[in-house]
C-alpha cells in the first residue's frame, strides 16, 4: 500500500514536471508581451497632457461653469498657498517659475486622480481574481480599458476626458494581475526573476511609449475625417486611436493565448517543482532527498523549519504584509514626488528643452531596464530581495543628495530664509547657506544631475520589484506540503492557503498607488516653498531614514522556513516510509 502511494506520487511528479518546464517560460512571455502592450498604451498620453489640456482650455475659453474652469480656479488657490506665483523673492533674483504652471499642475492632478482610483480598485480586482480566476478578471478589466480609450477618442470636452481617466483608473488591472499570475506559476526560487520582467516591461514602455504618443499626436484625424468632429473627434484622437489599437491587440492576444494560472493543476505543478529543486540542492550538497523534505517553499533547506498552526501563519502574513505595504507607500510617496519635481528642476536650473528632458528620462529608463535584466533577474535569489530593496533605497538617498548638492541657485525665497532662521543647528544652517551660495559651473551641475539620475535608475530597477517579490513570497508562507502533488482535487483542503494572493497583492499595490497620488502634491509644495536645495536635501535624508527603518522591519522571507502542522506531520510520515 505504501509502495503504491509512493508510486502514485512519482507518476504525478512525472506528469507535472514536463508541463511546468514547458509552460512557465511560455506563460511568462505571454504575460510580459501583454503587459508591454498595456503599458505602451498607458504611456502614450503622458507627453500629451500639457498640449491636450491647453487644447481644452482654448476650446472652453470663457465658460466659467465648466469643470475645467473650476479645476483651474482650485489650482490657482493651491499655487497661492504654496507660494508659486510671479513675485520678487527676498534675494537678489526673482523666483523663476515654469511657464503654463497651472496646466502642468492640472496634469499632475489628473495623474494623482488615476492613482487614487487605483488605490480603491486594486484590492477589489485582486479579490475578484481569487474568486473568478485571473484570466477572466483580466479580460473584464481590458474591456474597461477599451471603453476608456473609446471615450477619449471622442472626448471633445474636458468632462469627457476626465470621465475616460476615471474609467481607466477603476479598470486598470493588468499590472497587479500580471504580478499575481507570475507568482502563481513560479517557485520562490525563481519568483524575483519572473517578476523582474514586469519592471523591464515598465522601463521599455516608459522609454518608447511617450515618443509614440508624441508622434501620433501630429496625425490629426479631424483633418482626415472632418465630419466626425461633430461627435467629439479632436486633434489628439490619433494617439487615442493608437492606444485603443494596442489594447485591442492585447485583449485578443490574451483571449487566445493566456491560460488560467489560479488553478489546482498549476499549484500542484509548482509544488512538485519546489520539491524537485530541494532534492537537486540536497544531492548537490551530498545530502539525501529525505533531508530536503524539512525545507520549505522558500528554498531555505539548511534551516530547521518552524512549525506553526494556520491561525499563527495568517497572523504573521498580515503583519509582514502591513510592513511591506507601509514601506511601499513611504517609498513611492517620496520617490514619485521627486520624479514629478525633476522636470521643474531641469527647467529651473538648466533651461532644458523638451529634447533634453527626453534624453534625461530616456537615460534613466534604459539604465533601469539594463539593471533589471542584468542584475535583479540574475541575482535576486542569491542576494536576497530585502537586501536589494535596501540597496535601491540607499541609491535613491545618494542620488537625491547629489542633485541637492548642485541645486543651489544663489537666490532665496522668503520661506527659505525663515526656515534657515528657525534651524537650531548653526552648523546645518551654515552648510545650507554655503551650498545655496555656490555658483557651480554648468558642467558640474550636469555631472551632479546625471549622478543623481543614475541613483534614481538603480532605485527604479530594484525597490518596487523586490518589495513586490517579498509580498508574493509572504503569501506563500506555510503553503508547501510534501505530498500535495499527489492529492486529488477533492482532497486539497488540507493544503494551506492562508491568504488570497490576488487580494493581498492588490492591497499591497493599492498602498503604493496612494503614495504615488500624494507624493507629487507634497513634493511640489515643498519645492516651491523652500527651493530645490532644501527640498532634495530633506527628501534625501527622509529616504535614508526610511531605509534604516526598512532594514529593521522588512522580513527576510527566504530565511523564514515556516511549515504547517499538517505539512510537518506529512514530512515525518514520508521519512518513515523511506
Amino acid at each position: 500500500m505504501t509502495h503504491h502511494g509512493s508510486s502514485t506520487a512519482r507518476n504525478a511528479s512525472k506528469a507535472a514536471a514536463p508541463s511546468t518546464a514547458v509552460s512557465v517560460p511560455k506563460v511568462t512571455r505571454i504575460v510580459f508581451t501583454a503587459l508591454l502592450l498595456d503599458i505602451l498604451a498607458f504611456t502614450i498620453i503622458l507627453p500629451l497632457f500639457p498640449r491636450l489640456l491647453q487644447f481644452y482650455r482654448e476650446s472652453e475659453h470663457g465658460d466659467q461653469t465648466s469643470l475645467l474652469a473650476w479645476s483651474l480656479s482650485r489650482l490657482t488657490e493651491f499655487q497661492n498657498i504654496i507660494g508659486l506665483n510671479d513675485h520678487q523673492g527676498s534675494g537678489s533674483q526673482s523666483i523663476k517659475r515654469p511657464p503654463k504652471m497651472d496646466i502642468v499642475l492640472l496634469g499632475g492632478a489628473l495623474g494623482s486622480l488615476f492613482s487614487v482610483l487605483q488605490f480603491v480598485a486594486s484590492p477589489v480586482i485582486g479579490k475578484l481574481s481569487d474568486v473568478l480566476g485571473r484570466r477572466r478578471v483580466l479580460l473584464m478589466t481590458m474591456l474597461g480599458n477599451l471603453i476608456s480609450c473609446g471615450v477619449w477618442l471622442f472626448a471633445g470636452s474636458f468632462e469627457l476626458f476626465v470621465l475616460s481617466r476615471i474609467i481607466g483608473g477603476l479598470s486598470e488591472g493588468n499590472v497587479q494581475l500580471s504580478i499575481a499570475m507570475i507568482s502563481d506559476i513560479t517557485t520562490p526560487a525563481t519568483r524575483s526573476r519572473g517578476l523582474a520582467m514586469v519592471g523591464i516591461a515598465f522601463a521599455i514602455a516608459f522609454t518608447v511609449g511617450p515618443a509614440l504618443g508624441a508622434y501620433f499626436a501630429n496625425k490629426d484625424l479631424v483633418a482626415a475625417f472632418p465630419g466626425l468632429a461633430l461627435y467629439g473627434l479632436h486633434p489628439f484622437s490619433g494617439s487615442a486611436l493608437l492606444a485603443m489599437v494596442l489594447l485591442t491587440v492585447e485583449t485578443l492576444y490574451l483571449y487566445g493565448k493566456l491560460p488560467e494560472t489560479n488553478s489546482e493543476s498549476w499549484r500542484m505543478a509548482v509544488r512538485q517543482t519546489v520539491e524537485d529543486e530541494k532534492k537537486t540542492r540536497a544531492e548537490g550538497n551530498g545530502g539525501t532527498s529525505s533531508a530536503s523534505l524539512g525545507s520549505n517553499a522558500n528554498g531555505s533547506s539548511n534551516i530547521t523549519p518552524v512549525v506553526m498552526d494556520t491561525a499563527s501563519i495568517i497572523h504573521l502574513q498580515h503583519r509582514y504584509l502591513s510592513r511591506l505595504s507601509f514601506t511601499h507607500f513611504a517609498h513611492l510617496f517620496l520617490f514619485s514626488g521627486m520624479e514629478f519635481t525633476l522636470t521643474f528642476l531641469t527647467f529651473h536650473l538648466f533651461d532644458f528643452t523638451h529634447m533634453q528632458q527626453g534624453a534625461l528620462l530616456g537615460y534613466i529608463g534604459i539604465l533601469s531596464s539594463l539593471i533589471q535584466g542584468g542584475y535583479v533577474r540574475r541575482r535576486a535569489n542569491k542576494v536576497g530581495e530585502k537586501r536589494m530593496v535596501l540597496q535601491g533605497m540607499f541609491a535613491a538617498a545618494i542620488g537625491l543628495g547629489c542633485i541637492a548638492l548642485v541645486s543651489g541657485d544663489g537666490s532665496a525665497s522668503e520661506d527659505f530664509l525663515v526656515l534657515n532662521e528657525k534651524l537650531e543647528s548653526s552648523v546645518l544652517r551654515n552648510v545650507v547657506l554655503w551650498l545655496n551660495a555656490q555658483d557651480w559651473s554648468r558642467k558640474t551641475r550636469m555631472w551632479g544631475l546625471y549622478a543623481g539620475a543614475t541613483g534614481l535608475a538603480v532605485t527604479s530597477a530594484t525597490v518596487v520589484n523586490c518589495l513586490t517579490s517579498l509580498a508574493s513570497l509572504v503569501c506563500d508562507m506555510g503553503s508547501d506540503s510534501p505530498s500535495a502533488a499527489s492529492r486529488s482535487k477533492d482532497n486539497t483542503s488540507d493544503a494551506v492557503q492562508p491568504i488570497g494572493k490576488g487580494l493581498a497583492l492588490g492591497r499591497f499595490r493599492s498602498w503604493g498607488q496612494l503614495g504615488r497620488a500624494m507624493g507629487p502634491i507634497a513634493a511640489c509644495s515643498l519645492y516651491w516653498r523652500v527651493g530645490p536645495l532644501v527640498c532634495y536635501g530633506a527628501v534625501s535624508l527622509a529616504v535614508a531614514a526610511v531605509t534604516i527603518l526598512a532594514s529593521r522591519i522588512l522580513p527576510e522571507v527566504r530565511k523564514l522556513p515556516i511549515r504547517t502542522k499538517v505539512a510537518s506531520t506529512e514530512t515525518a510520515i514520508l521519512k518513515k516510509r523511506q
